[in-house]
């Protein structure tokens, strides 16, 4: 059984990092404007069309050396990043789903022994979840905004994931299920819905509150909660080197985006353990 988990692993981290060489190409054909369905990747300096040869994750980085093949130029750090850390983040995602599905830590072997359809189910929606939040990261990270053209998909994979988790893996009950959706939408959508209308949107964006409802989905509202706290303070300890350095101001547009993903990540997967440790406390 350990050659095969750790084949698991590895194919699943291969699985991340090709997602990963995807979503950089696809969120620059966007920004674009191009076809992000059927278009060719190609560089973004000299626009040549890349071969098969220039698109395996990370090894036609580091053959390469960082540079575009055709024109020489730096591809620049983000490539190779996006595509070890997306893949970082589904092979984590696959060793801690087991113990968010029990609530308790067990062993990540049984994501390939356990007999409910549901589980491995909610698993690939979960990593269709995690692509297009990575993508959502990556673009209001370089562009500043939340397009609806991923928000909306993220919100309808993370109520299908939770519908998969909550009815077929829990049991809940429906009536249980769409309360706790309710419930869910409160802490992100909730409060920054209604800072959004009292600022006018100068203080908060509406792109975060579309995000809120995917996040409500995917995180109950103690989870939601801790997701509003988490995120704020990564933002703030984020930004504190800036100010410092005056390279960013009070007036400075800085996106909230990538802080509220990376914050519904780490409590969707270790949600057990913040709540085994808030009932100890």
């Amino acid at each position: 059984m350990t050659a095969y988990v750790i084949f698991f692993f590895i194919a699943i981290f291969i699985l991340g990092a090709v997602m990963g060489s995807f979503v950089g190409a696809m969120t620059w054909r966007m920004h674009q404007h191009m076809d992000w369905v059927r278009g060719r990747s190609e560089c973004e300096h000299c626009h040549h069309q890349l071969g098969v040869g220039d698109l395996i994750p990370i090894v036609s980085y580091l053959t390469l050396r960082g540079c575009c093949r055709y024109c020489r130029k730096p591809i620049g750090r983000t490539a190779i990043m996006l595509e070890i850390g997306t893949g970082l983040a589904f092979a984590i995602s696959a060793l801690l789903y087991p113990s968010m599905l029990a609530r308790s830590w067990v062993n990540p072997a049984t994501i390939l022994t356990n007999d409910n359809p549901w589980s491995a189910l909610g698993l690939g929606l979960w990593l269709i979840c995690l692509t297009v939040m990575v993508a959502l990261f990556v673009y209001d990270w370089r562009w500043h905004l939340l397009p609806n053209k991923l928000v909306l998909p993220l919100v309808l994979a993370s109520l299908a994931c939770s519908a998969v988790l909550n009815l077929g893996v829990w049991q809940t009950n429906w009536a249980n299920w769409l309360i706790s959706l309710g419930l869910g939408m409160l802490p992100v959508t909730g409060v920054y819905g209604l800072l959004y209308l009292v600022s006018h949107g100068r203080w908060i964006g509406l792109g975060d509150v579309k995000l809120g409802v995917a996040i409500g989905c995917l995180v109950p509202w103690w989870g939601g909660i801790v997701v509003l706290f988490l995120s704020n303070l990564l933002c703030t300890m984020a930004s504190v080197p800036g100010l410092v350095s005056h390279r960013i101001n009070g007036n400075s547009q800085i996106p909230f985006g990538p802080y509220l993903i990376a914050s519904t990540y780490l409590v969707f997967l270790l949600g057990w353990l913040l709540q085994s440790i808030m009932l100890v406390l």
